[in-house]
């Protein structure tokens, strides 16, 4: 009867490893992905909330310029900050002073215009090193998956094999039922735990990009007044019905990614993952880094009635196609 217990116990404690050795790699996993701020800015800007405000402020454009651009292309100009510099170019008349005047204007949109696509360049770089983050934390993860899988799998085919391979050399009745029974548990329930295997681990995402995004404030803390101005304008959109924002949002619930209700951990800080919880996040991110990065094409329809309709700015002058 010893024997038998003994038998049963060598069964259980095999179980209890195969299970262990998962948390453990879970555990080295979460180690891994513990640096949780390496994609944010090494030096972080600090939003003027003012001038998110000033933003939204109703303005005024002159017909010159309403005839010389488009709707989109004097919103662009507005989040950019360089409609004033436009309407002082349009009022320029001809002459030395004239010229001098223009170039310094055109120097300044020119400056301003970059520096508003470098901060697209930079909002879409951290959005696609989050994605990184989070797609290698997935891959991590789906490896352990698929090695516990394997190991349930072998180990629910050990446990009945050795069960009947005991039973078969056994003499005592009463260790052959116990046998018996233990091993068709474990084996049973072995092959049930590699059926349902579902690894998790704890994911954290403090600066959470998505958030803002989701929940579709008024002013973001998180992205640029400028950019989050865009993305919440709807005239920026294709069909300009609904911002660019709202259209993202409503293709991560036409998508399935999340449910119209909400999406924890997603917009949060972090919290519990699973693997397709991880390739649904890696996905959301790329599709809001894909909308930052179209917003280049606003800025180059600009560029180039800028350059039809004043020349190169001054800065550019001397070389170049």
């Amino acid at each position: 009867m010893a024997s038998a217990r003994s038998k049963r116990g060598w069964v259980c404690l095999a179980c209890l490893d195969v299970l262990g050795t998962g948390c453990s790699s879970v555990r080295h996993i979460e180690r891994r992905g513990a640096e949780v701020d390496y994609c944010v800015p090494a030096q972080p800007v600090r939003y003027d909330v003012s001038r998110s405000a000033a933003l939204e402020a109703p303005f005024e454009v002159s017909e010159d310029l309403q005839r010389r651009f488009t709707r989109q292309d004097l919103l662009l100009a507005h989040a950019a900050g360089v409609l004033g510099a436009l309407e002082s170019l349009a009022r320029l008349g001809e002459g030395a002073d004239s010229a001098e005047r223009r170039d310094m204007l055109l120097g300044e949109v020119e400056l301003r215009l970059l520096l508003f696509s470098t901060m697209l360049s930079s909002v879409a770089a951290e959005l696609d090193c989050e994605a990184g983050r989070t797609a290698q934390v997935a891959s991590l993860l789906d490896g352990l998956a698929s090695r516990r899988q394997r190991l349930l799998t072998i180990s629910s085919i050990v446990a009945g094999a050795l069960a009947t391979t005991v039973t078969a050399i056994s003499r005592d009745d009463n260790a052959d039922d116990i046998i018996d029974f233990t091993g068709g548990v474990a084996s049973a329930g072995l092959g049930l735990a590699a059926l349902l295997s579902s690894p998790s681990l704890r994911f954290d995402h403090p600066r959470n990009l998505l958030a803002d995004v989701w929940r579709q404030p008024e002013h973001s803390e998180a992205f640029p007044p400028a950019l989050w101005y865009v993305l919440r304008h709807k005239d920026f959109s294709n069909e300009q019905r609904h911002s660019i924002s709202y259209n993202v949002r409503a293709r991560w619930i036409a998508y399935g990614y999340v449910e119209e209700k909400g999406g924890e951990p997603f917009f949060d800080a972090g919290g519990r993952y699973t693997l397709d919880a991880l390739r649904t996040r890696t996905n959301m991110l790329e599709e809001l880094q894909a909308a930052v990065r179209l917003i280049h094409q606003n800025l180059q329809a600009l560029l180039a009635k800028l350059v039809a309709t004043w020349g190169r700015p001054a800065a550019s002058r001397g070389g170049g196609p």
